[in-house]
């Protein structure tokens, strides 16, 4: 007898009965009992729901008690659709900070039932606003958690789970997520690697992403109208975009690759006092600022400064409304607030003291408050520096997808690929890591979307990791999409088109295909087709080549 039927039999008398007579269905499986029965010692079940939608399946609900440290109640959620599971399981990565129970993955967005995967996802061990690190004070168990434990354990007790509910010895583990999400992942496969079978990893940040947005939070509070409105960065990025368009050799309305372009902004100052289509000298000195990045003790840049394509992606930390701003962590505060000095606000009471003002008492130019920063990461255990180790999880079979926005001004592309090089360093080598890790970066997105690049990126790198988990076919060449004619949304509803857990605004601009290359080959228009009216946009016109 299967170790997975014993277990079956052992969870419900009645479901033994039934199995036995050649009558059980799904539902008859979806009961809090037999579900316990499935489930690891330390998980308890606390419903279990037949649930029509957005297709029929199992919705488990539970808790998971972790201890040393703790104790503390990791909740998490697990989706067992009824009917056409592919043998496939999703965990979702979460923004921010998590804390709350997710049923739709975010990057994507929309419910994987959709697309026959079983689905996962918990809070981490923490409940509150996605934007609050507060949390990481409580308890030793809470940061652990948060870091990397909490979704372990979930994998542990919802992988187990899904094999018995489906009783199958075999299941394909894949997971995906952007900023928060992504770091989720990173933390996944250098600290257990042996959760997953593929893992997409989008815009992760890295430990100086918040110091970032402490330098900029100053600046655009310097003096009085340093400020950059939404309205301002519109008409920097129309200017920069058609002055840098042609670079690649496409004019289609996007830069490909914003460590090209440079532009002279002082061309745009205002002559006198202010105006629409104009920079006044405060802010014509926060622009450069901000293109310049963070200076740390003894002049030294503490990080590259933001992207100078799609600066419309700056308002997202900047700041719908000018200063002064509340630091509270709350959904009605962001529309009033900066969302950069919000972060900013919280991860220093953790890492510095309660209360401090970010604006006033850190000095980035200072070495002590630059070794209080890091002193008060390696205490909370929480925002240290990736290791960039995934020789263990290269070792157990594992495959990732790194991926970055070249135009997000949070989670930098060169740091991601920084991170690349990393990798590639521990493992041997490009040519070794490229048997496990590939890595692309996407024009035109900025923070894990939006801008002026495509819609559906990372569904289309859903598609190809499948494709090399399951097939053994490595990614190369992958073309996502921009316009509701083209995009092909991996987790929409068949009926609709529409898809649920939309955290990121949509892309601008018309309809267009975007070939996305593994690094180091870059994206490549056959020149002979730039008469042809349309051709820029069609994916057939574009080659992976290598750069030089």
């Amino acid at each position: 007898m299967k170790p997975i039927l014993k277990r079956h039999l052992l969870a419900s008398g009645v479901l033994a009965t039934l199995a036995l007579s050649g009558t059980a269905t799904a539902s008859d499986k979806c009961a809090i009992d037999i579900i316990q029965g499935y489930a690891p010692a330390d998980t308890k079940i606390t419903s279990a729901t037949p649930t029509a939608a957005p297709v029929a399946h199992c919705r488990i609900e539970g808790t998971i008690t972790t201890t040393n440290p703790g104790p503390n109640e990791v909740n998490f959620r697990l989706q067992l659709p009824d009917e056409g599971w592919t043998g496939r399981y999703f965990f979702i990565g979460m923004g921010g900070s998590a804390g709350y129970v997710p049923s739709d993955s975010q990057v994507p967005a929309g419910n994987p039932l959709l697309g026959g995967f079983a689905v996962a996802g918990t809070d981490t061990g923490r409940q509150g606003h996605m934007l609050d690190w507060d949390f990481l004070l409580e308890s030793e168990a809470k940061a652990l958690d948060h870091r990397d434990r909490g979704a372990h354990v979930t994998n542990v007790a919802a992988q187990q789970i899904t094999r018995s509910y489906y009783d199958t010895d075999k299941i394909y583990r894949y997971m995906s997520g952007c900023s928060g999400g992504g770091r989720m992942g990173t933390e996944a496969v250098e600290r257990h690697p042996e959760d997953f079978d593929g893992v997409i990893i989008g815009a992760p940040g890295e430990w100086t992403t918040i110091l970032s947005f402490i330098y900029n939070a100053q600046q655009m509070t310097r003096e009085p109208g340093a400020w950059l409105s939404p309205a301002k960065l519109a008409i920097l990025e129309n200017k920069v975009t058609a002055h840098c368009d042609a670079l690649d050799g496409a004019e289609d309305g996007i830069i490909w690759d914003e460590r090209a372009c440079t532009y002279d902004f002082d061309q745009l100052k205002c002559d006198s006092g202010d105006g629409a289509e104009c920079l006044t000298a405060a802010e014509l000195k926060s622009v450069k600022a901000i293109l310049d990045g963070p200076i740390g003790p003894g002049g030294k840049p503490l990080r590259p400064g933001w992207p100078i394509s799609n600066m419309t992606g700056w308002s997202g930390f900047l700041g719908p409304v000018p200063p002064p701003w509340s630091p509270e962590a709350s959904m009605e505060n962001l529309p009033k607030s900066s969302g950069g000095y919000v972060i900013a606000s919280t991860m220093a009471n953790v890492y510095m003291r309660p209360g401090i003002d970010v604006l006033t008492e850190i000095d980035l130019t200072n070495q002590a408050h630059i070794d209080a920063w890091r002193e008060g990461q390696e205490k909370v255990g929480f925002g240290v520096p990736f290791k960039a180790d995934l020789n263990k999880f290269s070792a157990n079979g594992g495959k990732v997808i790194l991926w970055n926005g070249v135009s997000d001004p949070c989670c930098l592309d060169t740091k991601m690929n920084e991170y690349y090089h990393k990798v590639a360093e521990k493992a041997g080598g490009i040519a070794k890591v490229d048997e496990f890790a590939k890595y692309y970066r996407i024009p035109g997105m900025t923070h894990c979307g939006g801008g002026t690049g495509p819609q559906d990126a990372p569904d289309q790198m859903i598609r190809a990791m499948i494709d090399w988990v399951e097939n053994g076919k490595a990614p190369e060449k992958i073309v996502a999409h921009r316009g509701a004619e083209r995009t092909k949304l991996m987790f929409a509803d068949p009926k609709t088109g529409q898809v649920s857990g939309v955290l990121i605004p949509p892309p601008k601009g018309a309809p267009h295909d975007f070939t996305l290359c593994p690094y180091p080959q870059v994206p490549t228009f056959d020149k002979a087709m730039a008469r042809v009216e349309g051709a820029v946009h069609d994916a057939k016109n574009w080659s992976c080549k290598s750069p030089g």
